[in-house]
């Protein structure tokens, strides 16, 4: 004897199981990396830069208009500093920041942030908090921050307000007094503020 299962049971049998559906309503959208940028601070005790870093590529994976995960690559070699007018010393600065002291960008010419999780949030700031794993100068640390995340003319905007990190975590050691003890007043402080402007095509 023959039996013949109706598609429709065989559906629900399937989705029961999460053999079909999981990602039906998944879209993946390309960030726009000329709107997008992460901007940075960077301070010592009498003194501060302040600039900005560019995103080589990126996506976020949506469903149903909810931001589901994402993976962003960033170009080191796009680090700018925007508060030093003299050129000489902008190019100075800039290429310090790309030395071996700092990021080593000649060795290391790209970051990597894979966000692991995101939770709505209510009665918050923000909409969202973002876990995530950012790997820099080969090392893999986690982090969160709180983001804002909208949808405008069709594009989905994300901006976050300033959170730090602590540079050292990924073997950005120059003048940290955490690292050197014998620094007095010559050093620059562990934590970088971030910002991030996030803009998908």
């Amino acid at each position: 004897m023959k039996y013949v299962v109706a598609p429709g049971i065989l559906l629900v049998f399937l989705s029961a199981f999460g053999l079909i559906g999981q990602e039906s309503g998944t879209k993946r959208l390309k960030v726009n990396t000329g709107e997008s940028k992460v901007n940075w601070i960077g301070k010592k005790p009498a003194k501060e830069h302040k600039g900005y870093v560019k995103l080589l590529s990126g996506e976020l994976l949506v469903d149903r208009n909810e931001i589901k995960g994402g993976t962003f690559v960033i170009d080191m070699n796009t680090i700018a500093d925007a508060d030093l007018n003299d050129n000489n010393m902008n190019s100075k600065l800039v290429s310090h920041l790309k030395s071996a002291d700092f990021f080593d960008v000649q060795k290391f010419p790209t970051a990597k942030f894979v966000i692991t999780q995101i939770t709505k949030q209510k009665n918050a700031k923000t909409t969202h908090r973002i876990e995530g794993d950012l790997t820099m100068k080969g090392i893999t640390r986690e982090i969160g921050f709180d983001a804002s995340v909208n949808i405008l003319k069709g594009k989905f905007t994300a901006s976050t307000p300033p959170f730090t990190i602590n540079r050292t975590q990924w073997g950005v050691n120059y003048q940290s007094k955490s690292v050197f003890s014998e620094l007095i007043d010559q050093f620059i402080y562990d934590d970088i503020t971030l910002s991030i402007d996030l803009v998908s095509d």
